[in-house]
């Protein structure tokens, strides 16, 4: 059974000018991006699709990278991740489960 984690991430600068982080939340999306996973991006962050942890960690740092180099002078990341060991479900299996059950 193939292994599939999903993992949920939140990169948020501090202290820019303003109150649009959309330059700045780019870049972060756009480092999952280029790691090559299924990601969806919803209104307070993203989530991915990975096969093991080791990588969930790898874009997490490389989304965080990409905050700080886009000029944020503090910044705030978070990872959450669910590992189902039972059955891999994809994203969309779960939101899929959910919807069909709501009326």
């Amino acid at each position: 059974m193939a292994k599939l984690l999903i993992a949920e991430l939140s990169v948020v600068p501090i202290g820019t000018s303003g109150t649009g982080l959309s330059d700045y939340i780019s870049k972060a999306v756009q480092a999952v991006k280029d790691a090559g996973v299924k990601y969806q991006l919803h209104s307070m962050g993203t989530i991915f699709e990975v096969s093991d942890i080791e990588k969930a960690f790898k874009i997490a740092k490389a989304a965080h990278e990409a905050v700080i180099k886009a000029g944020a002078k503090r910044v705030l990341t978070t990872l959450r991740i669910d590992e189902r060991l039972d059955q891999p479900r994809s994203m969309d299996e779960r939101v899929q489960r959910v919807a069909s059950k709501v009326k």
